[in-house]
């Protein structure tokens, strides 16, 4: 049984990190890659539970640091220390990333508007995005391709007229 728990502690540790690693990539690296939500809805969602989930995963690689055979000082000292580092990734996305201008996860999606089908595959498109950012809003012709349901790939492109080619205009 204690084999189990230590196989578990370490699974544990590993997704905690994973977590972490996640939110420092996404907040610091995010807009290198252009993996993006389809659900709008969620997307606004996503910054602030992924900063939840860092926020519990450091508190819980503080609690899996505490040991049975510890004074109870010692336990106290680190359950209290886990709850200050765990409000840095809180303290991080409110006070730093949210009021940073035109960052990916804080600009807001006026409209979009689709130029362009494709006959072959019906998840890409050519569209038109509008995204308000510091009061002024901002145009972008995109290629997209869904992903599943839920992700989609986005590059900008530049549209030039082809001779052959599998697409054919908005409906």
């Amino acid at each position: 049984m204690k084999k189990f728990y230590k196989i578990l502690q370490k699974i544990l540790f590993v997704i905690c990190a994973i977590i972490i690693v996640w939110f420092l990539v996404y907040f610091l690296r995010g807009e290198e890659f252009s993996l993006t939500f389809s659900d709008r809805v969620f997307a606004s969602w996503f910054p602030q539970i992924l900063v939840f989930t860092t926020g519990v995963s450091v508190y819980l690689l503080f609690i899996l640091q505490v040991k049975s055979k510890f004074q109870w000082w010692k336990k106290l000292l680190i359950l209290l220390l886990g709850f200050v580092f765990a409000t840095i990734p809180f303290l991080l996305y409110h006070g730093y990333f949210q009021y940073q201008q035109c960052s990916f996860w804080n600009t807001e999606l006026k409209s979009k508007k689709e130029l362009y089908f494709n006959k072959v595959n019906e998840y890409e498109t050519v569209k038109i995005l509008e995204k308000k950012c510091d009061g002024k809003i901002q145009s972008d012709t995109v290629y997209s391709k869904k992903i599943l349901t839920y992700f989609e790939l986005i590059h900008s492109v530049k549209i030039e007229k082809a001779e052959k080619a599998n697409w054919t205009t908005s409906k």
